[in-house]
């Protein structure tokens, strides 16, 4: 990789490198010098050098009634780069400041909106969704599992023994898992969690459906494994009435 595509790596455009280059190798120098070393057309170079000035990355001076310029030293750059940080920081504090006067207008009413995913990568996709529109946004406290199962590809366990651990925990959210049955090392590893209730109704299932605030997940584990996010209020509290109903039936 060259030292021009460096430049440009931090923040430079190609002309911003083109020029400060030029500048290192011949010093101070005027604008057609800088024109012939850095091939850089004489109509912008001038706007360029203004650029790398305001920046701090040159500076200039009268000689002989001539405007000279010089590049400043390199290790300028570092303090450069703390300057497009702070800039950077600044335009995150304005979108984030943004983010609820937009959502403010966006279309309240409930509609129907489904999202597939697939395979174990899909399923972590679709729980950053939950915690960013349930847990984060809604401050959602409660998730009905039912149809919950041991058998199932292990990374599929390993990887809920660790979300019901330490992810959902964080956000103080409390659940209810109605497995389809029970004694297994999956039902013991869940029922020994904080903020966990688990009873059992032996019916198998071939999905497991979880509720959680206006979010209804149906999951599919068997090969090829898929995972619905439905995001409808009225048919996750429809599906929340059923499961207490199973809930009121199912065994402690």
């Amino acid at each position: 990789m060259s030292v021009e595509t460096d430049l440009k790596g931090i923040g430079l455009t190609k002309g911003e490198s083109k020029t400060y280059l030029a500048l290192l190798e011949l010093g101070l120098s005027t604008k057609s010098a800088i024109v012939r070393k850095s091939k850089i057309s004489p109509s912008i170079i001038y706007e360029i050098l203004d650029r790398l000035i305001s920046k701090g990355l040159a500076s200039s001076i009268i000689v002989d009634k001539v405007k000279h310029f010089q590049a400043a030293d390199p290790t300028v750059l570092l303090e450069f780069l703390n300057q497009e940080k702070d800039r950077i920081e600044c335009k995150k504090e304005l979108v984030k400041s943004l983010i609820p006067l937009l959502k403010q207008n966006e279309k309240t009413q409930n509609i129907f909106n489904a999202t597939v995913y697939e395979g174990l990568d899909g399923l972590r996709s679709m729980l950053q969704k939950v915690i960013e529109e349930e847990f984060k946004a809604n401050k959602t406290r409660e998730w009905l599992a039912t149809g919950v199962t041991s058998h199932k590809n292990e990374s599929f366990n390993n990887f809920w023994i660790n979300w019901h651990g330490k992810i959902r925990p964080k956000y103080r959210v409390k659940a209810k898992f109605i497995f389809s049955e029970k004694a297994t090392k999956y039902y013991h590893a869940l029922k020994k969690l904080p903020l966990n209730k688990i009873r059992y109704i032996p019916l198998s299932t071939p999905v497991c459906i979880t509720a959680v605030g206006k979010t209804l997940l149906v999951m599919k584990y068997a090969h090829p494994s898929y995972f619905l996010l439905i995001r409808n209020e009225d048919v996750s509290n429809t599906f929340k009435e059923f499961f207490r109903v199973m809930w009121t039936a199912a065994k402690g």
